[in-house]
């Protein structure tokens, strides 16, 4: 009789911490496909005698990516999708488009979106913070308006506490001199 029995679902899935190696356990003989999010195959092998796989991906997964593995035997027959997520180890790009407001209390932006981003002065004391939307905007309320043309940096900090390179901006000087 024809075998119409897909394997079982791979298991023991572990993603390498620089998210360039997937490893598991599926039926020997059986080839493991690695697809990302968007269905496409990222990498596949042969499942070893002893049922291990080591598969090499074509491009590290390391910003936490839904990876998802299965297992196709000899006679074509695949099994159920088995997910697991890519390390996530690459920081936000720092945040950009951004503007104080002209009262000097209001700092907007882009970042990543779900990203917290913080506002600091030249001295390194937080003025503000918020967390950028889904759609990547950010509007922060400072803590205390800057309107002498202070120098603010920004950075973006992921879920998982990777942060973004900073960026800078000035805000407006609207402070008459001192008489």
């Amino acid at each position: 009789a024809p075998d119409t029995t897909a394997p079982a679902a791979p298991t023991d899935i572990t993603v390498s911490d620089d998210g360039a190696t997937v490893t598991g356990k599926a039926e020997a003989g059986s080839t493991v496909a690695i697809k990302d999010a968007e269905g496409n195959t990222i990498g596949s092998a042969t499942a070893g005698s002893n049922g291990t796989f080591s598969v090499t991906l074509t491009t590290a997964q390391t910003n936490g990516e839904t990876l998802t593995v299965t297992a196709t035997d000899a006679a074509k027959n695949t099994s159920a999708a088995t997910t697991t997520s890519a390390p996530n180890t690459t920081a936000p790009a720092a945040p950009t488009d951004v503007t104080v407001s002209d009262d000097g209390a209001t700092v907007t932006g882009k970042a990543e979106a779900g990203s917290t981003v913080t506002i600091k002065d030249a001295d390194g004391n937080t003025l503000g913070s918020a967390t950028a939307g889904s759609d990547g905007t950010f509007s922060v309320t400072l803590t205390t308006a800057q309107t002498n043309g202070e120098t603010l940096t920004l950075t973006a900090t992921d879920a998982v506490g990777n942060t973004s390179a900073a960026a800078t901006i000035t805000a407006p000087d609207t402070t008459a001199p001192a008489a």
